[in-house]
């Protein structure tokens, strides 16, 4: 029969590192987004001394010790000696930014605070009132390191377990007896066990910009009589990015569209009642191609709308951009028009159809810019030649065709 144990694995706050991928927000917000990392950070303290754990694992990128100023690292000495007033250990590796080895001298970390800063795996046994419980081998960020080899311990150890930093395909961590592998430097958290042996990435406690969508927290570790180990994801974050993706008719009024944004925004509010959400808005369209929806006014209108309706408290929704995805087809009249609208279309079109044509874009470059050094890296093939044209089509649609009638151009798609 094995001691029971429990643990939070958590890492990659960032403290330093603000929120990105918000060109604009607004004055309630600011307070929110400024403090997440530490609000996040906070909670896993918080959680640590209501669960009364017997260890924290840090697996690195908690801070920038030289760019991160005063700040980060006052409010981790503050937390850890909370956590030594409880008798909770620390086990801190570093990461790519974090060398503890940089930590302030004149800051001394409490007692509590065991740190594996070096690339040399080192081993510590914790003990709970002079019982061993764990065997702990940690190591700094190495970027030599592929497969955990270097991590070695007696089959005899008591519940081993490994803390180090780094990215690693779990086929390749062959390190034999190790039980347990908490790993930083991943911000998308997974947890996945294989043959007795869990690979836990605890991921990011607080998201940092619109690809690191959904979730974000620590893992609370816990065994049974058994050794097994069993993870819990515990949420942290206090914002949280969350595109949504809605499918709409082209023949959709403003108002229809507006019941369905209002149908999903109440839910998503209603789904997180203690976050504030960014939700990103994109529209999927089908039918015939709808003029009004394409208007760069109606879109604007529209996104004031949401924030005006769900974007005013502190939690909640708060709608950062709304797009509309291409139409399927334009109405086929356009291209045979005599017109610049037509003229342009056309063209477009030749480039659609026929991927050999060049579309030189380094030609646009400044003359201060070695242009045949960047003309590879201007060169657009496949999916994303394409993007570019169909974006291109859309907007000479929207400046072209801007003072067209719109009922015009409605009845000639219908034709």
């Amino acid at each position: 029969m094995s001691d029971i144990i429990k643990f939070i694995q958590a890492s990659d706050f960032h403290l330093d590192q603000p929120l990105r991928d918000l060109p604009e927000l607004p004055t309630h917000l600011k307070s929110t987004i400024a403090n997440a990392p530490y609000t996040a950070a906070k909670k896993i303290f918080d959680l640590a001394i209501t669960e009364k754990v017997d260890f924290v694992l840090l697996a690195g990128d908690l801070l920038d010790v030289d760019a991160g100023g005063c700040r980060p690292a006052a409010f981790l000495l503050s937390h850890f000696e909370r956590l030594a007033e409880k008798g909770i250990a620390v086990y801190w590796c570093g990461g790519e930014d974090d060398h503890p080895e940089r930590w302030p001298a004149a800051v001394e970390l409490p007692d509590n605070v065991t740190i594996f800063s070096s690339t040399i795996v080192e081993e510590v046994t914790h003990q709970r009132k002079g019982r061993p419980v764990a065997t702990i081998l940690g190591s700094g960020f190495d970027p030599r390191r592929k497969n955990g080899g270097d991590f070695i311990v007696e089959q005899s150890a008591v519940c081993p377990i490994a803390i180090t930093y780094g990215a690693f395909e779990p086929q390749n961590l062959v390190a034999k007896n190790i039980r347990y592998w908490a790993l930083g430097g991943n911000h998308r958290g997974s947890a996945q066990e294989k043959n007795g042996v869990w690979i836990v990435s605890s991921g990011t406690p607080q998201c940092r910009g619109k690809k690191e969508i959904g979730a974000h927290g620590c893992q609370l570790v816990k065994t049974d009589t058994q050794g097994l180990f069993h993870t819990q994801l515990i949420e942290t974050d206090s914002v949280r990015w969350l595109p949504q993706k809605l499918a709409i008719a082209e023949s959709a009024s403003i108002e229809e569209l507006k019941n369905v944004l209002t149908e999903r925004a109440l839910k998503i509010i209603s789904d997180h009642p203690e976050s504030a959400v960014l939700v990103h808005w994109q529209l999927a369209t089908s039918g015939n191609f709808n003029p009004l929806l394409r208007q760069p006014r109606v879109r604007q209108e529209l996104l004031d709308w949401l924030r005006h309706e769900f974007g005013r408290s502190e939690l909640g929704l708060w709608s950062v951009d709304f797009v509309i995805d291409p139409p399927h087809s334009l109405p086929g009249g356009w291209y045979e028009e005599d017109t610049i609208l037509g003229d342009y279309l056309r063209a477009i079109g030749r480039y659609q159809s026929d991927p050999t044509l060049n579309l030189a874009l380094h030609e646009y470059l400044p003359d201060s810019v070695d242009n045949d050094a960047v003309a590879n890296v201007v060169r657009l093939t496949g999916e994303s030649r394409q993007k570019v044209l169909t974006r291109a089509t859309m907007l000479g649609v929207e400046y072209l065709a801007a003072h067209r009638d719109v009922s015009e151009a409605a009845s000639s798609s219908a034709s």
